[in-house]
């Protein structure tokens, strides 16, 4: 029992969930593989019975691998890419950002199916600092905007009830800022 338990818990059956790891770096420069592995297991061992997706993603920064031959693991040879394919089934997959960093696209209600990144036009007046946030299809076929949510093209609407995102970083040096955790 407890708040993130039981039929009201964190994930529910039907849920979106992006599992964001690290990707940029192999080795501990990476998400331990085991984690995410163990992860996705409980999410797809869901009580009432998993029907939704599972994603792992990242935005390696042009440098990004889900497929390094040293993973952060018990075996090393165990990379991000292994453990999803290991599940054998469409409803886990990965989704890297690096290709798509690049491409500046529009939000889905104003009428761009194409994945990318969108740049807020204006800066966010409590920080005064400009984001830009992906958006992208799923294998499923499902349209995400991180900071919008999930799009059915049908009903020309977001829902952001059934997404659920999971930040799996890893404690590391980073040469610009000192160190790399989470926020």
């Amino acid at each position: 029992s407890g708040l993130i338990c039981g039929p009201d818990g964190l994930i529910a059956a039907g849920d979106l969930v992006l599992i964001k790891v690290n990707c940029q770096w192999d080795e501990r420069g990476g998400t331990n593989t085991d984690l995410v592995r163990g992860l996705i297991r409980k999410i797809i061992e869901h009580p009432d019975g998993f029907i939704g997706e599972v994603v792992v993603v990242d935005n390696g920064q042009g440098r990004g691998s889900f497929a390094w031959e040293n993973a952060n693991a018990d075996d090393i040879g165990h990379s991000i890419q292994d453990v999803v394919d290991s599940f054998g089934t469409l409803r886990i997959s990965t989704s890297l950002w690096d290709s798509i960093r690049g491409t500046r696209v529009s939000e889905y209600y104003q009428g761009s199916m194409d994945d990318g990144y969108v740049l807020e036009d204006s800066a966010e007046p409590s920080t005064g600092m400009r984001f830009n946030y992906p958006k992208f299809k799923t294998r499923l076929g499902t349209y995400v905007s991180l900071k919008k949510g999930i799009w059915n093209p049908e009903s020309a609407s977001y829902s952001n009830q059934s997404l659920k995102l999971l930040n799996l970083p890893v404690l590391k040096s980073h040469s610009g800022a000192g160190v790399t955790a989470c926020i």
